[in-house]
């Protein structure tokens, strides 16, 4: 960006007031989360009308990424675009888009939405039978979240986790270290 383009974008800032930036920053998180709910009733309910709503959504956090702010808006975008692959049966895509939403929000320090891409992905994986990737991703997600400060979301999966593939996870919380063990009877 040379030192013109660097001055209109000064002149666009103090000209845009605060509120409109929250605004905006209100907008994508009701983009974002909507459109992941939308696509998760679209796949339990197979009703369209969701679909088209998870889809709208993920077009205006398309908009944000490519017209905004990569940093911010990238791995959201592609953590919607991997629901919507999922919805679709396109389960390599799906998998990829997983991948890189987790790579790019470990990359730009989104701690959270790492543990919630960690867990949308152990959850793909799960209802598609692979156990060992699903309890990789459900670790992992427990983990971020744990990291990151939510420890009752944290312990929530643990005790999913521990019901669902009969693990068990110690926590040394002042080292901040976890050891997990696997029963051997996974479910």
């Amino acid at each position: 960006m040379n030192h013109d383009d660097l001055k209109e974008c000064y002149e666009v800032f103090l000209a845009t007031k605060a509120e409109e930036y929250f605004i905006t920053f209100l907008h994508s998180v009701r983009a974002f989360i909507a459109g992941l709910a939308a696509f998760r009733i679209y796949r339990e309910t197979r009703d369209s009308l969701w679909m088209s709503l998870g889809t709208e959504h993920m077009r205006e956090m398309r908009a944000w990424a490519e017209r905004g702010s990569s940093w911010n808006f990238q791995h959201k975008l592609q953590l919607m675009e991997a629901e919507y692959y999922y919805c679709n049966g396109n389960f390599e895509q799906a998998e990829q888009s997983y991948t890189k939403a987790i790579a790019s929000a470990t990359s730009h320090k989104y701690i959270n939405d790492e543990a919630l891409a960690c867990e949308l992905a152990g959850r793909f994986f799960l209802e598609r039978d692979h156990v060992a990737s699903s309890l990789e991703y459900w670790r992992l997600a427990h983990e971020k979240y744990f990291d990151w400060g939510a420890v009752g979301k944290a312990n929530q999966l643990l005790n999913f986790i521990n019901a669902k593939f009969a693990v068990s996870c110690k926590q040394n919380v002042g080292h901040n270290q976890r050891l997990w063990q696997s029963t051997g009877t996974e479910r």
